[in-house]
């Protein structure tokens, strides 16, 4: 069996935390800024880590972090890696830890 996509932050992208809870994410080559939520503020850190983690990874973490049950956190992780696939904000690979 396949192993599941692994995710790493871009290190061409900076995040700048707000008071209000939301974060602003710059990515440095294109200067176009991303507005981030409490949730999307996590995962970009736990994806900047040192370790790459794939989607049920960062769900489990996700569930942990603001109790929530692991389908509801899958959504909005698939929602968030997409967002940031999309624009280039991390790398993706089949590699494991």
């Amino acid at each position: 069996m396949a192993e599941a996509p692994r995710y790493r932050a871009s290190e061409r992208a900076l995040l700048t935390e707000l008071g209000d809870g939301t974060g602003v994410l710059l990515d440095m080559d294109s200067k176009f800024y991303f507005t981030l939520n409490e949730t999307a503020i996590f995962v970009w850190k736990q994806l900047a880590a040192p370790a790459t983690l794939n989607r049920d990874e960062l769900a489990a973490r996700v569930s942990g972090e603001f109790d929530v049950d692991a389908a509801a956190a899958a959504d909005d992780i698939d929602a968030v890696l997409e967002m940031l696939q999309r624009e280039r904000l991390v790398t993706v690979s089949a590699d494991g830890p």
